[in-house]
């Protein structure tokens, strides 16, 4: 059985529900913490996931917002993980250790990469090669990091793995990241994926020209039962979250399109070989 999500994962799911009840009520959070006697700083940090909420406090919350017995429940269920104490911190940006917590928690991942292949589909050695040229400290920063992906990629194909649909654009397998071999068996590591029964791998080739995901690479995470719907987009020293509309209506039909416009699973499978046996 898989390791549970971290609880900043489940803090992240019940803030995001936390909002989506006040707004259900037409309170601003300054007519929360007036009403609870906190600042609104406070309402905000509980909001985005960033304050553990006491169990008292989740009382007043529910009483507050006037929830159903299954929200009621929900919220509860929530609070109760998110309480938890937190693993040891890591010299992972805040940023990053947030999509690592709520990827661990996702149901379903979708993902449009353009340049550089997810972190959970990497081989040690092509991630040791792109950490070694970040921003890492040396050796102990770049082996902590390629531990962490490598502890990715068994969530990715473990027992509790989610459903994943990944889309790489053809430029990312003929990028060389280490020279040849390193990238030949990083190819063949892709093509192992794509035949695993819940991974749908496709790749868009050059060929396809302008496409909805031109210039961009991000992930669509749904998390949670029912499931909330999480846009990620990630820059050189930041990443970027959103989950409403219409931002993540605009990265679902991005993703659509894009799936769409890339090779079926099968001739993928004859692109990966055509790399592959370009690389030997």
């Amino acid at each position: 059985m898989g390791s549970s999500p971290p609880p900043l994962a489940y803090r992240l799911l019940l803030g995001a529900l936390l909002r989506t009840l006040r707004e259900r009520t037409g309170m601003t959070p300054a007519e929360v913490a007036e009403r609870l006697g906190w600042y609104v700083r406070k309402v905000n940090l509980v909001e985005t996931g960033q304050r553990k909420v006491v169990l008292t406090e989740i009382d007043r919350l529910i009483e507050l917002y006037k929830v159903s017995d299954e929200e009621e429940q929900r919220v509860r269920d929530l609070g109760r993980e998110a309480r938890k104490r937190d693993t040891a911190s890591t010299p992972v940006a805040e940023w990053a250790q947030i999509y690592v917590a709520m990827e661990s928690a996702a149901r379903e991942l979708r993902v449009y990469h353009e340049e550089l292949l997810p972190g959970f589909a990497q081989t040690e050695e092509y991630a040791r090669e792109i950490l070694s040229h970040g921003f890492l400290p040396p050796k102990r920063g770049v082996d902590d990091a390629v531990l962490r992906r490598l502890e990715r990629q068994q969530h990715i194909t473990g027992p509790d793995a989610p459903t994943v649909a990944m889309v790489l654009a053809e430029s990312a397998l003929r990028r060389e990241v280490g020279g040849r071999e390193i990238m030949r068996r990083q190819v063949q590591f892709l093509r192992n994926l794509a035949v695993l029964p819940h991974i749908s791998l496709r790749v868009l080739p050059n060929s396809a020209g302008a496409h909805a995901g031109l210039g961009t690479s991000f992930n669509l995470l749904y998390v949670g039962e029912p499931a909330t719907t999480f846009a990620y987009a990630e820059s050189l020293t930041d990443g970027q979250w959103y989950d409403r509309a219409p931002h993540t209506e605009s990265y679902t039909i991005a993703f659509d399109r894009v799936f769409r416009a890339a090779l079926p699973e099968d001739d993928t499978l004859t692109l990966l070989d055509q790399v592959i046996n370009d690389l030997s």
